[in-house]
Parts: structure tokens; C-alpha cells; sequence
């Protein structure tokens, strides 16, 4: 699929920030169940979300909250970029 043919479905206008983003996989173990293995990766299912802690500088303000891949993807230079998504916790998420 093309980039353009892509139809856009975000739920919340984005906001344009460049900093530094902490993240902080919490120690307890998960269950999950893998479906095939190679010499170079692994696919895995789980009954929940494997959360992520993401710590991040908002507004001049450290912000921390749960979150979940949604996306990954490589880009045209070798880079990679990803797509959290913002799950609840006790704390009221911020954005």
C-alpha cells in the first residue's frame, strides 16, 4: 500500500514536539504465546497490551504515563519509527 492511499484514522490532533523519551519496561513477568521463530525474530501473542512506562519533557514539564505499540515501521534511511499509543493508569494521561 501506497503512503497516500493510506486513509488517516488518529482519534486526537497531534502536536509537533522534538525531545528526549525515557522508556521503562516494568519488571514483572508476562505470559505470551510465540507462533514462529527464525534465526533473526519472533511472533508472539498476549492476552493484554504489554505496557510500556514513557517518560517525556511536555511543555517544560516531565510527563510519565503507560503506553502500547501500535506501529513500527523502517524508514527510507535505516532509521525506525514508532506509534505508542496511551493506555490508562491511575494517573490521568496529560495530552
Amino acid at each position: 500500500m501506497k503512503p497516500e492511499d493510506r486513509k488517516d484514522i488518529r482519534t486526537a490532533a497531534r502536536q509537533k514536539i522534538k525531545t528526549t523519551v525515557d522508556f521503562i519496561i516494568d519488571g514483572d513477568v508476562e505470559q505470551a504465546t510465540s507462533f514462529d521463530v527464525s534465526k533473526t525474530g519472533i511472533r508472539f501473542e498476549t492476552s493484554e497490551p504489554i505496557k510500556v512506562r514513557m517518560r517525556l519533557t511536555f511543555s517544560g514539564e516531565l510527563k510519565e504515563f503507560y503506553s502500547r505499540l501500535v506501529w513500527a515501521k523502517r524508514n527510507p534511511d535505516g532509521t525506525m519509527s514508532y506509534g505508542f499509543e496511551f493506555i490508562p493508569d491511575d494517573d490521568e494521561c496529560v495530552f
